[in-house]
C-alpha cells in the first residue's frame, strides 16, 4: 500500500458520517495489508504469541478510534510501527507493574538464559543451528535485532523510519541491522 492509498483509507476511516461501510472497508484494507507486520512488531516486543495476538486486535480498535489524529506525510509504515511498538511496551510495563505489586521477584522467575539473550551472547545450542527455520532463527536474535529486521523486511521501512519509530539514532539502527544479518548468516540464512 502506498502512502497515498493509506492516506485515502485513513480519510475514509476518519469520515464515518458518510456511509459507515466506507470506513469499515478502509479499516479492512489496512488490516489485510498490515496485520502480519503489526503482529510481528508487537511479537518482537512482548515475546508471546497470545499477548501479540491480543495487542494486535487492540491495535486495530485503537486505529479506528484515533483515525482523526492521523496526519499524512510522515510515512505510514513508521506511524503504524510506532503505535504498535508503544502499545506493546505499555503492555509490558503494565504486566511488570502487576507482577511487582503481586510481590513476585522477577529474578526468581526468569529463565537462566535471559541474561545471555539480553547481552547477545550465544547460547550453548547455537552451534547446532543449521536446521533452524527462518522463524526459529529470528526468535534467537536479540529482541532489538528482531524488531529492526521485522520493520525493515516485513514493514519495508527505511532505516530513518525505523530510527524514528524506535527513538534510536539511525547509526545504531543500521549497526544493529548488520549485526542481525551476520547472526542470521551464521544460522544459515543469507
Amino acid at each position: 500500500m502506498t502512502d497515498e492509498q493509506f492516506n485515502n483509507a485513513m480519510e475514509r476511516l476518519r469520515d464515518r458520517e458518510k456511509p459507515a461501510d466506507r470506513a469499515k472497508e478502509a479499516l479492512k484494507e489496512i488490516y489485510e495489508e498490515y496485520s502480519a507486520f503489526i503482529y510481528h512488531v508487537i511479537l518482537d516486543v512482548v515475546g508471546t504469541r497470545e499477548n501479540a495476538e491480543d495487542i494486535t486486535s487492540d491495535f486495530f480498535i485503537k486505529l479506528w478510534e484515533k483515525a482523526g489524529q492521523y496526519k499524512p506525510g510522515n510515512g505510514h509504515r513508521g506511524y503504524l510501527a510506532t503505535i504498535a511498538r508503544n502499545m506493546a511496551v505499555d503492555h509490558i510495563r503494565k504486566y511488570r507493574k502487576e507482577e511487582l505489586e503481586g510481590g513476585r521477584d522477577e529474578q526468581d522467575e526468569a529463565p537462566d538464559d535471559i541474561g545471555r539473550a539480553v547481552s547477545g551472547e550465544p547460547s550453548p545450542e547455537e552451534s547446532t543451528v543449521a536446521s533452524l527455520s527462518v522463524e526459529q532463527a529470528l526468535e534467537r536474535l536479540k529482541p532489538v535485532y528482531r524488531q529492526i529486521v521485522t520493520m525493515k523486511v516485513l514493514g519495508e521501512m527505511t532505516f530513518a523510519e525505523i530510527a524514528e519509530s524506535m527513538s534510536m539514532p539511525m547509526g545504531t539502527v543500521t549497526w544493529n541491522y548488520r549485526e542481525a544479518i551476520k547472526q542470521l548468516r551464521r544460522f544459515g540464512y543469507e
